[in-house]
């Protein structure tokens, strides 16, 4: 919002103040209003200042607005910037305050200087004031899609309000009338980022995508955000949605490498194999890794159809020879294990195989022969690196870094913390920089914080963020359950309160990790009949000494 016009209704007001003229007109976001004449050389500070500050060089820009209230004193524009800054430098300025209050003393009722008291309060830490001063707005001049997206960031960064469901819908309806804006699907997205709601959260990713295309890596890591507190599947659905944007739009492809195999399994999980195609093409990925992760997703249908299609392009591609050799492993007529891994060793292969296909057949050489052929096999294939935080590699890895196939040290630290949680062993450290550098997403940074010290705000904050998750995320869920382990009194059942870890054990009935911590609820229950099943489910899938000596018990 801009007090001061510029470009050529600003030289029009000039014009018209030279020609002796008391009022001139003006731009109010988009609203032509009469207002006083601006002085040439206020106009030409204040539009350096502007300059300055849309080029991020915040001191000049405010030395410049200082010098346009210098040249003209009743302009509540300059002011309003120069409290607006000044608290951006330094939320406790008390000249933030001094600005915004003579702003406010020319025009009580000036929207821009109000919204930047507001702005001041949520960077002091009070979102509620801040909600609370934009709400002294008057109705006529909060029509504005900047002003209503302001409330709705303001309005999500408060602590849980009696007003937060009026807020939600007031965050809908701003992406109804002005769907146009960025600004409108940024408010959306901070309502849900704000709140935990991942829908609205991608929703306003989407959303943005369609009105500013030019945005997409923000909508990317928007999706790797999703991916990180729990919610895979829309991930998967807004990956999509990037790897599907028109070209012309500015969307040249998928940058981020764990987003373009989000939107391939998306298509992969709707049996769309044209699409997925479509997709690896967009995002650099390489048909034998689609295969490989269509078997790991229970497609192997598809995985057939990709990997003969590779092989008869090239006979002599290792990736794909590997997932026909997993799949031969699983049928009834599969050939010797040592004549599978021979024919997909890679030795005279033209490509250099995924970790995906690498881990397919791994898998299977552990699961029907043994272990050590496993990992023997493996150490003689050279596979490329997984991408990060890969949801369907990532499972794999562990399980067979939990069977000695994989070392310990050729996992990323994400794994090596779930390693650590199934050997019941102390976790890797973690420091800042991994969470600043999302080496460490959200959930394995709950993981962490949950096998040292379960009862600390830092476990207790993550876990109120995602606990919605829990029975999508058996990351989320294991540290759920573990948490209720460490701090509901009584036994299961007893208490309300055990209800949402006993839910997220439900909804993943294989993951090693929840059937260890499901093992430790049914002794804390005390039914004697309740930990025979508990142990020959663990037993089932235990990999590591840890999980054997608990189900052994």
């Amino acid at each position: 919002m801009r007090r001061l016009a510029l470009g050529a209704l600003g030289l029009a007001s000039l014009a018209l103040g030279c020609a002796g003229e008391s009022k001139v007109v003006r731009v109010y976001d988009g609203r032509i209003v009469e207002g006083p004449y601006v002085p040439p050389e206020a106009y030409a500070a204040y539009l350096r200042g502007v300059l300055a500050e849309e080029a991020g060089d915040l001191r000049s820009a405010l030395s410049a607005y200082e010098r346009a209230a210098r040249e003209d004193d009743e302009d509540p524009e300059p002011l309003t910037r120069i409290g607006d800054l000044r608290c951006r430098l330094d939320p406790k300025s008390k000249g933030a305050d001094e600005a915004l209050g003579q702003a406010l003393r020319i025009d009580r009722t000036y929207a821009p200087a109000i919204a930047a008291r507001a702005r001041c309060a949520a960077a002091r830490g009070d979102a509620a004031a801040g909600v609370a001063i934009l709400e002294t707005i008057a109705a006529e001049d909060r029509t504005s899609a900047g002003l209503e997206a302001l409330f709705v960031r303001l309005a999500a960064a408060r602590p849980d309000s009696a007003t937060d469901r009026l807020a939600r819908d007031r965050a809908i309806a701003l992406t109804l009338a002005s769907g146009e804006e960025p600004a409108a699907w940024d408010a959306l997205a901070a309502w849900g980022r704000g709140k935990a709601d991942g829908e609205l959260l991608a929703r306003g990713l989407e959303g943005l995508l369609g009105v500013a295309p030019l945005r997409s890596r923000e909508v990317e890591a928007g999706a790797l955000e999703l991916l990180g507190v729990g919610h895979a599947g829309l991930a998967r659905r807004v990956a999509a949605r990037v790897a599907d944007a028109p070209a012309e739009l500015g969307v040249g492809a998928v940058h981020d490498p764990t987003v373009a195999r989000l939107a391939i399994d998306e298509a992969l999980l709707a049996g769309d194999l044209e699409r997925a195609e479509r997709r690896a093409t967009r995002g650099h990925v390489a048909l034998s890794e689609v295969a490989a992760r269509a078997l790991l997703l229970e497609r192997p249908e598809l995985a057939a159809r990709l990997a003969r299609g590779v092989l008869d392009a090239d006979p002599n591609a290792g990736g794909a020879a590997m997932v026909l050799a997993a799949l031969a492993a699983r049928g009834p007529d599969a050939p010797s294990l040592a004549r599978a891994a021979a024919g997909a060793r890679g030795k005279d292969s033209t490509d250099r195989p995924s970790a995906a296909c690498v881990f397919v057949l791994a898998e299977r050489l552990a699961a029907l022969a043994t272990p050590e052929t496993a990992r023997l096999w493996a150490s003689r294939v050279a596979a490329a690196p997984m991408a990060p935080h890969d949801p369907v590699t990532g499972p794999v890895a562990v399980d067979l870094a939990a069977r000695g196939v994989l070392a310990e040290a050729a996992l990323p630290l994400e794994l090596r913390l779930e390693l650590a949680a199934r050997r019941r062993e102390p976790p890797p450290p973690v420091d800042a920089a991994a969470l600043d550098k999302h080496v460490v997403d959200a959930k394995h940074a709950l993981l962490w914080h949950l096998l040292v010290d379960p009862a600390g705000t830092p476990a207790k904050t993550l876990l109120s963020r995602m606990h919605g998750a829990a029975e999508r995320d058996p990351i989320i869920g294991f540290a759920l359950a573990r948490a209720a382990l460490a701090s509901v009194p009584g036994a299961p059942g007893a208490s309300p309160a055990w209800a949402p870890a006993l839910r997220a054990i439900a909804a993943s009935p294989s993951h090693p990790l929840l059937l260890a911590v499901a093992l430790e609820i049914a002794k804390r229950g005390g039914r004697a009949e309740d930990l025979p099943p508990a142990r020959a489910r663990l037993m089932a899938v235990a990999r590591t000494p840890a999980e054997r000596a608990l189900a052994a018990e």
